[in-house]
């Protein structure tokens, strides 16, 4: 029995009416998966992509609220955009001042150092 199926599909014919009938009967379901299988190679990756991207960005968020704890005690402020187009000279008092006198010393010590190691 299962030698006279194999000597019918023998016939080419017999193959592409088979293969005409397995497209009209399953055809939806193999499109539909191709859809599936595309939609979800774009998904991956994007989603690999986003969930990196929100935790650098919580990462971030954690830096600016230790940064802003330690510039507390300053006069660092951030005017809002319409106050700085309305007076630019406002930006000066968002400039960082405790970050900046201790950048400004750790480069007046690193001088001295290269100054002391050079002479």
């Amino acid at each position: 029995m299962f030698n006279k199926i194999n000597q019918l599909f023998a016939n080419k014919l017999y193959r592409s009416i088979a293969l005409v009938l397995v497209i009209l009967i399953a055809g939806p379901e193999l499109m539909m998966g191709y859809e599936l299988m595309a939609l979800l190679e774009f998904l991956g990756p994007s989603t690999f992509v986003l969930i990196h991207l929100a935790g650098i960005k919580l990462y971030l968020e954690r830096l600016k609220n230790a940064f802003m704890r330690f510039e507390k005690h300053s006069l660092c402020y951030r005017p809002k955009a319409s106050h700085i187009i309305d007076m630019p000279a406002l930006i000066i008092h968002y400039l960082p001042e405790r970050s900046f006198v201790l950048v400004f010393l750790s480069l007046v010590s690193i001088c001295c150092i290269h100054m002391f190691v050079m002479a």
